[in-house]
């Protein structure tokens, strides 16, 4: 039988089912009756939360010895989750005004805030769904709830389970795990962080997968294709036994993450990722990025009951420019608002907030803020080739603006004494159909633009890609949204300034022949994405993309698009 779901590390194995089930959620959950009994289950909570923050501490340190730097860094953020006030707040609250015990309040305080993450648009915020549940599985364990372990087992054993948190993983010895298979998690969960850096062959996303695996059952893991073979022929072993049909793509696929997207004809295009974190970093270089045309910001202000502080930035931007070594890394301030609000700025709800202030909008509004991060940017700009990028840009006023503020954080900055680099290039996004069409005006205000065909997508086709009722709507192959992103890298490149594109459409291959020949500098995608996107440009001809592409710019509809970049 043949299972197919996302392969999130790579590699082939054989080996027998260990099933891994969840941490049981019918555990005591009681109503407290008396102040002796909130002060008893508050006693308890402190008691927990102590022990966790030991164990994460011992975590770090095997982490760092066993697994790798980075890895251990995954884990030094929960440690910084849970030594956060505002968590331990929203647990005892549940615990005083509410009347519940430790293990519900905890239980319930950490989904809800889970459930925040699993709401967002953004894949990377997703996922740290898992790791506040990691927190929270944590911590109940410490309360007397004790979730099953992987202890003896045999070697060659397949951990199947329904969702894996990176503490579990981690948890796993080499010697006797040989690879890893769940119905829920993504290439971007730290789960799949630390099974890449195991070096255990990991596939994701396969439904109902425990109704149809049992323990002892023999299973093929392909992590490279995102396939489970149950009970696999002969042959099938003996491929993975010999190693040879891994050994074959292992090195194929070394040959495109080292080489260069150049098509038949010479035109060389820049490959580069999309960050979330420094984590990330690191995955960035082994699938061969070229540099980072999208680092994002914002996540380091999300979760918490004030902003993040300009030390604590510059450090995080430090850390990635240094991680990057000379390759440019586009750091994109904050990108705040539509469906992410912080609660310290005290923002209204708005009737339709994807149509308000977020962007460059709320940090002109909030200019203290934005230059706090741009101070902290502008000290990291020494440890790197950084480049600054503007999001939501609609007008050519909120560039000079932000250009103003730039000054004055380099001027406060030159007053306390520190220099900065004079020389960084300044850039906006393009996802607003205004700026797309005054391209040829920004242009002259700016060195390069970067096209962010989600959101430009969106408020083309007047599309929430997020309602059901009109998602089917949502298609970036729309002759009109085309025509835009054409429009905006001819009038740039007029103007002398270069072009890149950081959307979803980047890491899709099947866009791969009209990317090229759009005629785009840079594509930025998600990491995993690099080395099938750099193959596909390497067999592909920019004089007949151009050709392509003003064919397709003459079709009426997205489907005929797709249809014709199928031939």
């Amino acid at each position: 039988m043949l299972l197919k779901g996302i392969g999130i590390s790579p590699g082939k194995v054989v080996g027998r089912v260990r099933r891994l089930m969840e941490l049981a959620s019918n555990y005591s959950r009681s109503y407290l009756n008396s102040e002796e009994e909130k002060e008893k289950e508050l006693a308890r909570l402190e008691e927990a939360f102590n022990q966790a923050k030991e164990q994460l501490t011992s975590l770090i340190d095997k982490t760092k010895r066993e697994i790798g730097l980075q890895e251990a860094k995954i884990f030094e953020a929960h440690l910084l989750l849970l030594s956060d006030p505002a968590l331990g707040e929203k647990i005892r609250t549940k615990i005083k005004l509410e009347r519940k015990n430790a293990v519900w309040a905890v239980s319930e305080a950490t989904e809800e805030i889970a459930q925040e993450f699993a709401s967002l648009e953004d894949e990377y915020f997703r996922e740290r769904a898992v790791d506040i549940r990691d927190i929270g599985r944590r911590l109940i364990e410490c309360l007397g709830n004790r979730s099953e372990e992987v202890s003896e087992v045999a070697a060659n054993t397949i951990i199947v389970a329904k969702e894996l948190t990176p503490s579990q993983t981690a948890s796993f010895s080499r010697r006797t795990v040989a690879g890893i298979i769940t119905e829920k998690g993504g290439p971007t969960s730290h789960t799949a962080v630390v099974a890449r850096a195991l070096g255990v062959p990991a596939v994701s996303g396969v439904t109902n997968l425990l109704d149809l695996v049992k323990d002892g059952d023999l299973v093929l893991i392909d992590g490279d294709e995102g396939v489970i073979h149950l009970n696999p022929d002969v042959e099938l072993i003996k491929n993975v036994e010999t190693r040879e049909e891994t050994t074959k793509e292992e090195k194929r696929r070394i040959r495109k993450v080292l080489a260069k997207a150049v098509t038949v004809d010479g035109h060389e295009i820049e490959i580069a990722a999309n960050l979330r974190n420094f984590e990330e970093a690191e995955l960035a270089l082994e699938y061969g990025a070229e540099g980072v045309g999208l680092f994002r910001t914002e996540f380091l202000y999300m979760n918490r009951q004030e902003p993040p502080g300009e030390e604590e930035q510059f450090l995080i931007y430090r850390d990635v420019l240094l991680a990057l070594k000379d390759k440019p890394v586009i750091v994109r301030t904050l990108d705040i608002g539509g469906d992410k609000l912080l609660p310290y700025l005290n923002q209204d709800k708005e009737d339709n907030p994807f149509l308000g202030l977020r962007g460059i909008r709320l940090c002109l509004k909030y200019k203290e803020l934005f230059k706090t991060q741009l101070k902290a940017l502008l000290r990291a700009s020494s440890y790197g080739n950084l480049k600054l990028m503007f999001p939501m840009v609609t007008t050519l006023e909120e560039i000079r603006q932000a250009k103003t503020l730039l000054e004055e954080a380099r001027d406060e900055l030159r007053a306390a004494g520190i220099e900065a680099s004079k020389n960084i290039p300044i850039g906006i996004m393009i996802e607003v159909p205004a700026a797309a069409l005054m391209a040829d005006i920004l242009a002259r205000e700016v060195d390069f633009f970067s096209i962010g065909t989600n959101d430009l997508t969106q408020y083309t086709l007047a599309v929430d890609r997020d309602n059901e009722k009109v998602a089917t709507l949502y298609e970036p192959y729309h002759p009109a949204v085309l025509k835009l992103i054409y429009q905006v890298i001819e009038a740039a490149h007029r103007q002398g300034k270069w072009v890149g594109l950081c959307g979803e459409l980047g890491g899709d291959s099947l866009a791969a022949p009209l990317l090229v020949g759009l005629g785009l500098d840079e594509i930025s995608m998600s990491p995993v994405f690099i080395p099938e996107m750099k193959e596909k440009i390497m067999g592909l001809s920019y004089e007949k993309g151009r050709e392509l592409v003003q064919r397709l710019l003459e079709l009426p509809d997205a489907k005929e698009v797709r249809e014709e970049l199928v031939k």
